[in-house]
């Protein structure tokens, strides 16, 4: 997070909070804490905590998801109407959906008839002689808190925005990168089915040497257009 944004959003004159939500980094590894679709009330608690600060203008309070956080903050900013913009990098509409798409026809019906030990079985035995996808697969779930594929996959379903983008009501930036290999496709469909006009998106290329999730080979460019962006939305507040 230092590099996607907080160490330019300080050269930039902005006040930082860096946390780690739920399935991410010490509240994973320490205090045992997992995915949760329902981020509002995960960022309701850090704007509570936000606004006791004398160094917090409380008119312009912005909130950056990175990754996955691109579902998140969306999510937060559903519910939590005191974020006065918000960043989701890059933007996703459906978590599941990234899931659910490499899936072979008999998986999914397994998955959908409510199968579980079938599910498990067939899951884990497809994986196994590949320890690679092992690997993904267990990096990718741990931080959901479950062991069973089945309840893993029946999670994901939770992580949408589907009936909720209309009640975004606050301006929002989204990323979409060239050759996004975990949502594709997504930041585009987030972004038309938001409302109104306090929305924005931007491209960054391969030709930029910006392509990829999150942008990661071009961290300065990225943070130029962000805060740019930033920038002139708060100061119409």
């Amino acid at each position: 997070m230092w590099v996607q944004g907080g160490a330019s959003a300080l050269d930039r004159g902005y006040n930082v909070l860096i946390f780690d939500g739920p399935g991410q980094g010490a509240a994973l590894w320490l205090q045992h804490l997992h995915f949760r679709p329902d981020y509002e009330r995960v960022v309701t608690p850090v704007v509570d905590f936000a606004l006791r600060r004398p160094d917090v203008d409380p008119n312009r309070i912005a909130l950056q998801g990175i990754s996955q956080g691109g579902y998140w903050a969306p999510r937060a900013m559903a519910f939590e109407h005191r974020i006065a913009a918000g960043i989701a990098d890059g933007g996703v509409h459906d978590v599941g959906a990234a899931w659910y798409a490499p899936l072979p026809p008999p998986l999914t019906r397994l998955l959908d008839a409510g199968e579980k030990a079938a599910f498990d079985h067939t899951f884990l035995g497809s994986l196994s002689a590949n320890p690679k996808s092992m690997a993904d697969y267990t990096f990718r779930s741990r931080p959901f808190g479950f062991d069973s594929p089945f309840d893993v996959f029946t999670a994901v379903k939770e992580y949408t925005l589907a009936g909720l983008v209309d009640r975004i009501t606050a301006p929002l930036l989204i990323t979409d990168p060239d050759n996004e290999q975990f949502f594709p496709g997504q930041p585009r469909e987030l972004f038309e089915k938001l409302p109104g006009t306090k929305k924005a998106i931007v491209r960054f290329t391969a030709a930029e040497g910006a392509n990829h999730h999150c942008e990661p080979a071009a961290p300065g460019l990225r943070s130029l257009r962000v805060f740019d962006w930033l920038d002139t939305t708060l100061a119409q507040i």
